[in-house]
């Protein structure tokens, strides 16, 4: 009889690099890209419609007295300040996606930035829309829009913020 030696097989996941990567980090990696995409497209569409209602005269005017019936002066001001930061937010949520799809560890940490600003961002913004609302029934639909918009848009952060600061992806992504 022939006597082999079994020699015992190396583990091909002994080294935690060669270890298949978690599936988060694409699932977040097409998230943030598509959710930058979406923000970027309709926010972009909403804030050049500011721009064209602002300089149009006549429905500037119309615009301004609806607006000025239900909030304080300078809500305006606010909303055009908070759609540019909200547009440069979806550019740097794109770019966290990018870097997520080419597995590097900044995708990872510009994602968690993007999510504590996104959460600020929300904040921010219910705060802002309470605060300059007039009295009355357009102060309570602001409170009760304030409630359920930040309600809805901090979800997303708070996922970006809880599954990609799991060991398994920290460690996935270690340069």
């Amino acid at each position: 009889m022939d006597q082999q030696t079994n020699s015992p097989q190396p583990n091909p996941y002994s080294v935690v690099h060669d270890a298949p990567k978690p599936g988060s980090i694409k699932t977040f990696g097409i998230l943030n890209i598509v959710f930058g995409a979406i923000g970027l497209i309709f926010g972009g569409f909403g804030f050049l419609t500011l721009v064209i209602m602002q300089s149009s005269s006549e429905m500037g005017d119309a615009i301004q007295s609806a607006i000025s019936a239900q909030y304080s002066e300078g809500y305006m001001t606010f909303i055009m300040f908070a759609a540019v930061i909200g547009l440069l937010l979806n550019i740097f949520l794109l770019t966290c996606g990018i870097g997520l799809l080419k597995e590097r560890n900044w995708g990872r940490t510009w994602s968690l930035g993007y999510a504590v600003l996104g959460i600020i961002h929300t904040v921010v913004g219910a705060i802002g829309a309470v605060i300059f609302a007039q009295a009355g029934p357009a102060a309570m639909v602001a409170g009760f829009g304030a409630i359920i918009g930040t309600a809805i848009g901090v979800i997303y952060p708070i996922c970006i913020l809880i599954f990609l600061t799991r060991p398994n992806v920290v460690e996935a992504l270690k340069e």
